[in-house]
């Protein structure tokens, strides 16, 4: 079953009327007590960077159940994470997941 939308991942993820650090109990990259707003953010941005789905990364109907995808995705948002730090804070610019994937799951591989 696919979801089209993050709103319904993020319903199935939060729990109204609990603290951020009740809801989050698994992040390692984002922290814990991100707001829901933030996360809804982020997770959207990744999406349409990538052109896919929520459960492209999750697996439904246990997102929270760990996955081969998503411990890519959390690679791939430490190196982002990295490369703006230590090589773009002083140009101030930024990277992110779409400056390589450009709404495809896979990046498109540069040929000679």
């Amino acid at each position: 079953m696919r979801f089209r939308s993050l709103t319904t991942l993020l319903g199935l993820l939060l729990f109204a009327g609990t603290t951020a650090a009740q809801e989050w109990k698994d992040l390692q990259v984002l922290p814990r007590n991100i707001s829901k707003a933030d996360m809804k953010t982020i997770m959207k941005a990744q999406s349409k960077a990538l052109g896919v789905d929520c459960d492209f990364c999750h697996q439904m109907p246990t997102p929270e159940k760990e996955t081969a995808k998503k411990k890519t995705a959390r690679t791939m948002m430490r190196m982002v994470n990295d490369i703006n730090a230590k090589y773009l804070l002083a140009v101030q610019s930024k990277t992110t997941c779409a400056t390589c994937h450009r709404g495809k799951a896979k990046p498109d591989e540069v040929t000679k």
